[in-house]
């Protein structure tokens, strides 16, 4: 793996400069600079990295509170550039007891196995399962960079896989991967760009989200006949109506009928 990789940064050292200017070409092709780089420095010189891990799930006690606990799964389902909850909190007691890690806000997480390349940027504190690598940028300016020039990248980091069952990435090939940081002065103004659109991008995905929710709690409602359209009013406006107690009665009269017709 070690001769593979030194093959690896050698043809990344021709093609990043590249393939870093069109990370960097949308957020910035209107800011009219020349694009400056220190040169190719690893993954180790930019971010820290860290595993997950998974608690006991023979101990109920290890599930249900407050801290966030994301697996892959969990981008799997949401398809989202953010991630700020999963499926399943774990409590401190699991937190305790397993060797993952709480990470910070705008941490990358990138899938490590099963598969590999699935890529969020945390915008809660959270920690993750074990099928993880997670990037926390040594500067806040370039967990934005890191995200895209990681998706970017994706199919060279899979050819760092091994494994018989299935592959998964080490974290000490993730520390040697090759990078090309920009300077200082282009990462603030990519900072600059892309903060406002982050923002943006951030506060519609929770919209849609809890529009989805709202869809998804009224259609059975709505299905039973617990929730009506208003037609007066807007053809998207629902309100909900308690039956009376005939009413009920009724339902349960005809449904009682049909239980009879039906055997």
């Amino acid at each position: 793996m070690t001769t593979g990789l030194c093959s690896l940064t050698s043809q990344m050292r021709k093609v990043s400069r590249t393939k870093a200017v069109a990370v960097l070409w949308h957020g910035m092709r209107n800011l009219n600079v020349t694009f400056q780089h220190h040169g190719t420095v690893v993954v180790d010189d930019v971010a820290e990295v860290f595993n997950g891990a998974t608690p006991s799930t023979g101990d109920e006690q290890n599930y249900g509170g407050d801290i966030v606990w994301i697996t892959p799964k969990d981008l799997s389902d949401q398809k989202q550039k953010f991630v700020y909850q999963g499926e399943r909190n774990i409590s401190q007691a699991g937190y305790d007891s397993c060797s993952t890690h709480l990470l910070p806000i705008n941490t990358v997480l990138m899938s490590s196995r099963a598969p590999i390349g699935l890529l969020a940027i945390a915008k809660k504190e959270l920690c993750t399962n074990q099928g993880f690598k997670s990037f926390v940028p040594k500067e806040d300016r370039i967990a934005t960079y890191l995200y895209y020039y990681l998706q970017f990248h994706i199919k060279q980091i899979e050819q760092l896989g091994t494994g018989t069952t299935f592959k998964e990435v080490s974290r000490e090939d993730v520390l040697k991967f090759p990078i090309l940081k920009p300077k200082d002065t282009i990462l603030d103004l990519w900072e600059k760009r892309v903060s406002a659109l982050n923002d943006r991008q951030l506060e519609l995905q929770k919209e849609n989200e809890n529009l989805s929710k709202q869809r998804d709690e009224l259609l059975p409602l709505l299905m039973n006949g617990q929730v009506s359209l208003n037609s007066d009013l807007s053809p998207l406006l629902l309100y909900y109506r308690v039956p009376n107690k005939s009413e009920n009665n009724e339902r349960k009269h005809h449904s009682g009928n049909s239980c009879g017709h039906a055997a």
